[in-house]
């Protein structure tokens, strides 16, 4: 009986455990692409101008992934940029997985997206 748990058992519930921790590591790290998208949306919408909007969400994504080894890229939509429309910022990031050990997956790509109104009433430059 000890031969067969050694053999079979042993090995399926490690296989399952590092299963079980790449699922959630991929579910934190999604989670977190959607809020830098939604943060980089919403600095985008408070800013002034379209060029503003564009540097006020790039440096929001790079708030969001800072203290990570992830490579986020974000690209703003301005073509609605003025009072009522909107702001739509495309966040990709590149999370690393290589230290999780599992062979063939040293990265993934998650993408999210977040759409921001610019508020009708505020002051304008």
């Amino acid at each position: 009986m000890s031969a067969e748990l050694a053999v079979f058992v042993v090995p399926v519930m490690v296989l399952l455990t590092m299963f079980t921790v790449f699922c959630g590591r991929t579910a934190s790290a999604a989670i977190d692409v959607h809020a830098a998208a939604a943060a980089a949306a919403r600095a985008a919408a408070d800013a002034l101008t379209p060029t503003s909007a564009v540097n006020a969400a790039a440096t929001a994504v790079s708030a969001t992934a800072a203290g990570s080894r992830w490579h986020c890229t974000p690209a703003v939509d301005t073509t609605g940029f003025r009072l009522g429309g909107q702001v739509t910022v495309q966040v990709e990031c590149r999370v690393p997985l290589s230290d999780l050990g599992l062979p063939g997956l040293t990265s993934r790509l998650l993408q999210a997206s977040a759409t921001q109104p610019i508020d009708t009433y505020r002051a304008q430059p």
